[in-house]
């Protein structure tokens, strides 16, 4: 307190100055007028002087208050936005892994990226998908490549099939006699006996 009053005292004492200064237009005293002036402050304009300090002291106080009362409603502000944000997520999170079967909204918010996304309201498909774009891109390639062998796999055995049903017809088969059939032929048309065909020559 006693540090405080002194901090008040010099800093009223340097205002006074400044004021004096000003509205005579002449210099800041020199040291033996400003024993004079300490002298008066503590001695016949004590009081002056000491309701002079509350008033500014208590004008910084009151500036301090209001600053601090604006940082804690910030501050509550933003809490409330991460909440409304934390409850968005969790009601996006199952309609999100319908896609993204791994998406785990409280693992994905230790990521800062997501988290200033989220915050700043874009939605969680897209923070997911931005803050994982590089995974979800070789993931992309690897499942097309899977999908192109599948189909190009498909097709050489759908035209397999398709041969042997031309064949059905007797369009493989160009002999009539089987005895000038090779044996390639031969275990063709056994092959195709066992599914069941009927071989007419």
């Amino acid at each position: 307190m006693m540090e405080l009053q002194l901090f008040a005292q010099e800093d009223a004492a340097e205002l006074a100055a400044e004021e004096t200064a000003e509205t005579s237009g002449e210099a800041a005293p020199d040291a033996g007028e400003q024993e004079d002036f300490e002298t008066l402050i503590k001695g016949r304009y004590k009081e002056q002087f000491d309701e002079r300090i509350r008033k500014i002291l208590d004008g910084r106080l009151r500036g301090l208050r209001r600053e601090n009362e604006q940082l804690r409603q910030d501050r509550q502000t933003q809490l409330d936005a991460a909440r409304q944000a934390f409850a968005r997520l969790e009601s996006q999170q199952e309609e999100l892994r319908k896609i993204y079967p791994d998406f785990d909204w409280r693992r994905e918010v230790c990521n800062p990226e997501f988290g200033r996304m989220i915050e700043a309201g874009v939605d969680a498909r897209t923070a997911y998908e931005v803050v994982h774009q590089r995974e979800l891109m070789h993931k992309a390639m690897a499942y097309s490549a899977q999908r192109a062998a599948r189909q190009a796999a498909q097709t050489v055995a759908s035209g397999r099939r398709r041969v042997q049903e031309n064949g059905r017809g007797g369009a493989s088969i160009s002999r009539s006699d089987p005895r000038e059939l090779d044996s390639r032929q031969l275990a063709d048309i056994r092959k195709r006996v066992l599914d069941g065909e009927k071989i007419r020559f």
